[in-house]
């Protein structure tokens, strides 16, 4: 940038962080959701949804959400936490956006999630915290929350 002045200087930065900028969606929509038990906790464990935003009012196809809350868990020893979509088997009905995760393990205690993901197919989504020591190849969910229903894009 060598002869610029300060001004074209700057005016050069704010380009570049202009096109460095990740060109995901903005979620300018808040979402209400009031989780319902998918299964019941014990103890004192817990998921608490803070927040959902979005690219629209609810949940649909192609849209993109971020869920941010906090899991607290002293039950198990060895646990993960996972965003997921009930969709009927196919292709993925969910997918996580570059820099998120669907899955975050679980230590004992308190722990806080914040995941951003893409809607491919119509389902349920959910929070669950899943057993890794049950080995039930049917169903290792310990517990969890549905957030809502997934729905076409109108």
């Amino acid at each position: 940038m060598k002869g610029l002045s300060i001004a074209g200087v700057l005016i050069a930065l704010a380009v570049s962080i202009a096109q460095a900028a990740p060109d995901s969606p903005t979620l300018q929509h808040r979402l209400t959701v009031t989780p319902e038990i998918k299964r019941a906790f014990r103890s004192d464990d817990k998921i608490k949804i803070r927040s959902v935003t979005g690219t629209a009012p609810k949940f649909q196809i192609g849209g993109t959400y971020r869920v941010v809350g906090t899991c607290r868990q002293k039950t198990l020893n060895n646990a993960t936490l996972y965003l997921g979509n009930t969709a009927e088997s196919g292709s993925d009905a969910i997918v996580a956006n570059k820099g998120s995760s669907l899955s975050k393990p679980l230590p004992n205690g308190t722990t806080e999630f914040d995941i951003t993901f893409t809607l491919l197919r119509p389902g349920l989504l959910h929070v669950t915290i899943y057993d890794l020591d049950n080995h039930d190849k049917n169903d290792n969910a310990y517990a969890g929350v549905y957030l809502g229903n997934v729905v076409f894009r109108r």
